[in-house]
C-alpha cells in the first residue's frame, strides 16, 4: 500500500497540488470531487448525511457549520488504500474526520500557509466558492491558526504551501521516494 494524504486548510493549494500530481502521472483524488473517497456534510447530532449536491453556499450558514462536519467515510478510504497496493496514490482535501483516518495513510502531507496568502487565495480563486462569505473566511482563518499549532505534534510532513507549486511537488515526491 502506498496511499498518501494531502491535507490543509481551504485555499492552501490542495487542488493545485493534486492536479499537478496527476499531470506528472500519479493517481490523485480530491475528496471534494466525485471519486473513490468523497466527502459529504454530516449532521453531528442526527448522523444524517446530505447528498453531495444538496448543500449550496446559501445553506452554509454559521448555524449549519456549527452542526455539521465535512467527512469522508473510513470504508471508502480503506478501499482506496487496498486499491493502491503496489503503486503510489494520493488523496487530498480538508476534512473534519482526518484524525480518525490517519492510520490508513503511509504519510500525511500538511500544506501550511500564512493568513495573508490564504486570504488572497480565497478571495481570488474561481474554482471554489468556499471562503467568499465573511463567516466562512473567519471560520477558515480560525482553523488555519489551530492547524498551525497542531501540525508540529501531528506527525504530518509539513510543507510550506506558499512556495511555487514545483517546489511543493518536489518536496512531496522527495518524501514519497524516502518511503
Amino acid at each position: 500500500m502506498a496511499l498518501y494524504y494531502v491535507f490543509g486548510i481551504s485555499g492552501s493549494g490542495k487542488s493545485t497540488v493534486l492536479a499537478e500530481l496527476r499531470k506528472r502521472g500519479f493517481e490523485a483524488y480530491d475528496v471534494d470531487e466525485a471519486g473513490p473517497a468523497t466527502a459529504k456534510w454530516h449532521n453531528d447530532t442526527t448522523g444524517f448525511v446530505h447528498p453531495k449536491s444538496s448543500v449550496k453556499v446559501a445553506n452554509r450558514t454559521p448555524e449549519f457549520l456549527a452542526q455539521h462536519s465535512w467527512k469522508v467515510p473510513r470504508t471508502e478510504v480503506a478501499e482506496l488504500a487496498k486499491a493502491a497496493h503496489g503503486k503510489v496514490v494520493f488523496l487530498g482535501g480538508a476534512i473534519n474526520n482526518m484524525p480518525d483516518l490517519e492510520d490508513i495513510f503511509d504519510a500525511v502531507f500538511a500544506l501550511a500557509i500564512d493568513d495573508e496568502t490564504l486570504k488572497h487565495r480565497l478571495a481570488t480563486r474561481t474554482s471554489n466558492d468556499w471562503g467568499k462569505l465573511p463567516h466562512e473566511l473567519e471560520h477558515t482563518l480560525v482553523n488555519n491558526q489551530w492547524l498551525a499549532k497542531r501540525y508540529p505534534d501531528s506527525g504530518y510532513l509539513v510543507i510550506d504551501a506558499s512556495q511555487p507549486i514545483d517546489a511543493v511537488i518536489n518536496e512531496i515526491l522527495h518524501h514519497v521516494d524516502e518511503n
